[in-house]
Order: structure tokens, then sequence, then C-alpha cells
């Protein structure tokens, strides 16, 4: 039984090696943004939810403008359907509401779980979900916030793969939580307002 397993196991790595892929692309296109109170306090690190009212809030009232980002990762399919794939980025982006302009450098990593609801081989077509961690230098400095921010979202989108190599994607990505972070001085990670920002974005992957 255990020589069974061990070969299904090694099955599914040489399977999941095989099949890895890098990719390299962009993404890009609008952000809005939403400022909620963490609860950070002195010599602490909090760890603070966002609300449905927050996604809202960022669309309703807040400062809006474009996210864009460099990718680079690797996807890999499990025969025809079912996929994962981690990625790492990079960008800018730029938000404003009346005098009001946020600026910021952004790196992030990714993790997606891929299914495919038609598979031809050289064209695809199916959804994704996943979620990713995104540290933020903030260029603009704000009295209650820290110019270092960390937080989480949530990724969901529709993707297409044609002629094997070329992946376009439609992405939503949602605000979960952030990490705020002081020591006895000042807040040196989030601060005691966290912004959330809510990105739909476009996006073209080179899979080789």
């Amino acid at each position: 039984m255990k020589k069974l397993l061990a070969m299904v196991l090694a099955s599914f790595a040489l399977i999941s090696v095989a099949q890895a892929r890098l990719y390299i692309g962009i993404e890009g296109g609008y952000s809005a943004e939403s400022f909620y109170t963490t609860g950070l306090k002195t010599n602490s690190v909090y760890f603070s939810t966002a609300s449905t009212s927050t996604i809202s809030d960022a669309i309703d009232y807040g400062p809006s403008g474009f996210s864009i980002a460099g990718v680079v990762g690797s996807e890999s399919f499990y025969g025809r359907i079912f996929g994962t794939r981690w990625g790492l980025s990079a960008g800018y982006t730029e938000v404003s509401k009346d005098s009001l302009t946020l600026k910021y450098v952004d790196a992030g990593l990714s993790y997606d779980l891929m299914l495919n609801f038609f598979n031809s081989g050289s064209f695809s077509f199916g959804v994704f979900g996943g979620v990713s961690a995104d540290y933020h230098y903030g260029l603009t400095k704000l009295e209650g916030v820290a110019d270092h921010s960390f937080d989480f979202s949530g990724r969901v989108g529709v993707t297409t793969l044609m002629a094997r190599h070329h992946r376009i994607e439609f992405i939503a990505k949602l605000p979960i939580a952030s990490m705020s972070a002081a020591d006895s001085s000042k807040a040196v990670l989030g601060g005691g307002v966290a912004a959330a920002r809510t990105s739909f974005m476009a996006s073209y992957k080179f899979v080789f």
C-alpha cells in the first residue's frame, strides 16, 4: 500500500513538473480606494478585515484611478480541466479625488486555482479564483498612514488561452484584510487608518 501511494504521489509530481509553464505579462485597469480604522495600538501588530461596505464605499465615494503591473510566474495543469498557478508582480497605482492624489509602488505574490470549461489543447476558456498578498509603498504622505502597508486580497476572473501561448484575462481584485504594526513612537506598517483597494483589470500573459 505504501509503495502504491508513493507511486501515485510521484506520478502527480512528474505530471506537475512536465506541465508547468512559465509566463510573463502585464495587467492593469481601474482601481478605487476607501479607508477604514485598523484598531492599531502602540507597540502592537494588528490584523484587520475589510467589510463588504468597504468595497462599495471605494467604488462610490473613494479616490479612483489606475493600476498597472508587470507579472511573472508559473502555471500547471493536471489534465485539461484543473490547474494552479503562482505569480509575482511589481507595479504602480495612482488614484485621486478632488485635490487628493495618492501614488503607490506595489509588489505582490498571488496564488490561483484554475478551472477550464473547454480545452482543445491550443485553445481553452475557464475561470479562476485565488488570493494575493501585496506590499505598497506610499509616495504620497498622509497623517496617520505609514509609508509602508501590507494587505491581502481575493482574486476572481475569467481566462482564455489562445494558440497555446496567449492568455487574456479579466480580473476582479477585492480587499480582504490588512496588517498593521507600530513601535513606541509611530506606525511602521499600515497605520491607524488603512487603505482598502478594489481593482478591475485586464491582463495579457505570454505562456512559454
